[in-house]
C-alpha cells in the first residue's frame, strides 16, 4: 500500500510538470500573437500626383481613401492580410469652351507583403500618367487604373466610369459693328439638350470685344439704346439673357435644358465698335 502511494505520488508529479510546461508553452504562443498583433498595427499615408496637365485636359484624384478613412495624415491601420483602398479619377477635356468630366472609381486591396515599413509610414501614391492613374506602395507600382476591371493579383483595381457628356458647338463667328448698331444671328437648338452656353470673347481677326450681348428663343431680342445727340430712349431690352459686362469682357448667357427650335443672338454697341467671336456650345 505505500509503494502503490508512492506511485501515486511520483505520477501526480510528472503530471504537474508537464503541465506547467504546456502552460509555458501557451504563454510563449500567446506572447508571440501579441508581438504579431503589434506589428500588424502598421503607419499608412496616401498622396496623389496628378499629372498630363494642359490647357485643354487635366486630371484630378478625389476622395482617397485608405481601409475607408482619409490617409493624407499618417492613420494607423491593424492589417491583417491586406488593406482596403478607394479613390475618383477625374479628367476634364476642353472641347469648344465647355469642359466635359469623366469621373472612375476604382477600388482593390493592398496586399500585406507591400507595406514593408515598421518604424515608418507606409506611403501609398496615385500618380497619373497620360491620363491613367497608377497606384504605388513605397515606391513600387502595384496597380494600374484601367476601365476594364482588375490589374492582377499583386494589387486588384476595378473601375466604373459615369458617362460622359457629348459636347456640341453649334455656332463659332465672329460678328462687327459699329457704334449703336446692332448684328443679329439666327441658329437651331436640337431635342434633348441638357446644357446651352453662348459666349463672346475677343475675336480671331480683331481684340476689341466690347459688344453688349442678348439672346431670345423664337423672336429677335428687342434692343434699344440712347443714341447721341439726345442720348434716348433710354437703354432697355426684351430677351431671355442679357450679358452687359465692361468692356472687353466675356459676356456669357447659361441655359439648363434650353427648348428646342430657332434662337436668336443680338450683340449691340453700346457706344463704342465691337468685333467679337460668338459660340454656341450644347451638351447633351
Amino acid at each position: 500500500m505505500r509503494k502503490l502511494s508512492m506511485s501515486k505520488a511520483c505520477l501526480a508529479l510528472l503530471l504537474f510538470a508537464a503541465c506547467s510546461i504546456s502552460s509555458c508553452e501557451k504563454l510563449a504562443e500567446l506572447n508571440e500573437d501579441i508581438d504579431e498583433a503589434v506589428d500588424e498595427m502598421l503607419g499608412i499615408r496616401a498622396l496623389t500626383e496628378d499629372l498630363s496637365k494642359t490647357s485643354t485636359n487635366f486630371n484630378e484624384i478625389k476622395d482617397f481613401l485608405i481601409n475607408g478613412r482619409d490617409a493624407s495624415s499618417e492613420i494607423k491601420v491593424n492589417v491583417t492580410s491586406s488593406v482596403p483602398y478607394r479613390y475618383e479619377h477625374k479628367r476634364y477635356t476642353l472641347s469648344g469652351s465647355m469642359w466635359s468630366i469623366k469621373t472612375t472609381t476604382y477600388s482593390g486591396s493592398i496586399p500585406k507583403s507591400y507595406l514593408t515599413n515598421r518604424s515608418s509610414a507606409n506611403i501609398v501614391k496615385v500618380s497619373v500618367q497620360n491620363n491613367v492613374p497608377n497606384l504605388y506602395v513605397n515606391g513600387t507600382k502595384i496597380a494600374s487604373g484601367t476601365s476594364s476591371g482588375s490589374s492582377g493579383s499583386t494589387g486588384g483595381s476595378t473601375g466604373s466610369g459615369t458617362t460622359t457628356p457629348t459636347s456640341q458647338t453649334l455656332v463659332d463667328k465672329d460678328l462687327s459693328g459699329d457704334s449703336y448698331e446692332k448684328k443679329t444671328i439666327s441658329f437651331t437648338v436640337p431635342t434633348g439638350v441638357k446644357t446651352m452656353v453662348i459666349r463672346t470673347t475677343e475675336s480671331n481677326t480683331a481684340y476689341r470685344n466690347t459688344a453688349d450681348l442678348f439672346v431670345r428663343r423664337g423672336s429677335a431680342p428687342i434692343v434699344n439704346g440712347p443714341k447721341p445727340p439726345s442720348w434716348t430712349p433710354a437703354y432697355s431690352w426684351t430677351a431671355d439673357c442679357s450679358g452687359i459686362q465692361p468692356n472687353r469682357v466675356d459676356e456669357v448667357c447659361t441655359f439648363n435644358n434650353p427648348g428646342s427650335g430657332t434662337w436668336y443672338i443680338t450683340l449691340y454697341g453700346y457706344n463704342t465698335y465691337f468685333s467679337s467671336r460668338v459660340l454656341v456650345t450644347i451638351t447633351k
